[in-house]
């Protein structure tokens, strides 16, 4: 049987004058989001190895790849390209709501035909792995993204890794053609 305390006055879980706020900018979520993939990455490395490690990571940065795309498009945010210029402005807006700091926004794009060229000398998830000292058997998961977006905008999946920070080439180049599936 439990003791009355007399004079007992009831906790408020409330603190007086502070209200319900949210971090500054939505950078600093997308960072965590980020550090969370690193740290969850790093785990699997040390549970699973890292040949089932890279496997899970690029199946799950598909379909969250794909899951952001179709929300994009659901929300009119985005629509289904029309051109190659179109897919790449697509990128821009995936990349925008799901990376910080613009990154890969501004890198350079050259056109040539139905093909673009993405040069890209920054990247997140090269810069941490390399800071875990976690390169070594990595496989760049870059690929598994843009694979989700083309497959939610209904396209063939064409794309190329040409030159790769994680090879050591300095910085990235790819290269996607736009194709419609079924074609």
């Amino acid at each position: 049987m439990a003791q009355k305390v007399p004079n007992r006055q009831p906790i408020s879980l409330s603190v007086p004058n502070m209200s319900l706020q949210e971090f500054r900018s939505r950078d600093t979520i997308r960072r965590l989001w980020w550090l969370h993939d690193s740290f969850w990455h790093a785990a699997l490395i040390k549970e699973l190895g890292p040949e089932e490690a890279n496997r899970f990571n690029l199946q799950v940065s598909e379909k969250i790849f794909r899951m952001l795309t179709n929300m994009l498009l659901r929300e009119r945010i985005i629509q289904r390209p029309d051109s190659i210029q179109d897919l790449m402005q697509i990128f821009k807006v995936v990349w925008e709501n799901a990376f910080f700091d613009e990154l890969y926004i501004h890198e350079p794009i050259e056109f040539k035909g139905n093909t673009a060229v993405w040069i890209g000398t920054r990247c997140h998830a090269f810069d941490s792995l390399n800071r875990a000292g976690l390169l070594s058997g990595y496989k760049c998961g870059c690929q598994a993204l843009r694979n989700g977006v083309m497959k939610a905008l209904r396209l063939k999946p064409l794309h190329q890794i040409k030159e790769s920070l994680f090879k050591g080439d300095g910085r990235c180049v790819i290269e996607l053609t736009f194709e419609r599936k079924g074609k």
